[in-house]
């Protein structure tokens, strides 16, 4: 059961890649309509977009688990936040390929001039990290350290959700609804946290 819910997942955490990919392949076929007036843009914002759904899913496991009573979830979590690393990587690069144009040398003082730009590199550094140490193998090297390293998620989620408010331009629901659902998730995990010390502090 579990390899066919891998299976499933794996699927349809590709189908965007595929989606997207389709698409690009026709507009250098000469498509032009198929990304819209700006693709570049189009491409970026897409694969950004879908890096965030898949780092709120991680997020979304162990409370989910909880609420529903199912620890199998805790089984997808590393596949769900491996698609988060995937699809940032992707939105980095189709920034540097389509907006800089691999002008790295422009690149600080666009930082200067956008600064979400750096605070999304920054969650992408924190997340690389997390994303090479994923394995079994390393949990059991960094034993304790593993899981203090994989906290980090939590303040790379406030960066990228930060990230996704200061590019607000006319729509303005779709980052305040991101960063209320990352405030919620990690309420939800502060507060468990907190319980789960006062327990031990009665226990003890």
């Amino acid at each position: 059961m579990i390899r066919l819910r891998r299976t499933v997942l794996f699927l349809l955490g590709i189908t965007p890649f595929i989606y997207i990919g389709q698409a690009i392949v026709r507009l250098q076929l000469g498509e032009w309509e198929v990304l819209g007036p700006e693709p570049g843009k189009a491409v970026v914002w897409f694969t950004g977009t879908w890096a965030f759904n898949f780092l709120l899913l991680t997020l979304a496991v162990t409370p989910l688990r909880r609420l529903l009573k199912q620890p199998w979830l805790l089984q997808h979590r590393r596949m769900l936040g491996l698609f988060a690393f995937f699809y940032a990587t992707l939105h980095l690069l189709s920034y540097f390929a389509f907006l800089l144009e691999w002008r790295f040398a422009e690149l600080g003082a666009e930082t200067i001039k956008r600064p979400y730009l750096l605070l999304g590199m920054t969650a992408w550094l924190l997340l690389l990290p997390l994303a090479v140490t994923s394995t079994r193998g390393w949990q059991r090297r960094l034993k304790q350290g593993w899981k203090r390293l994989h906290k980090l998620i939590y303040p790379l989620s406030v960066l990228v959700a930060v990230h996704y408010l200061l590019q607000i331009r006319s729509s303005w629901f779709e980052p305040v609804l991101y960063a209320a659902l990352v405030l919620c998730l990690l309420l939800l995990r502060w507060r468990k946290a907190t319980v789960t010390k006062h327990a031990d502090g009665h226990n003890s």
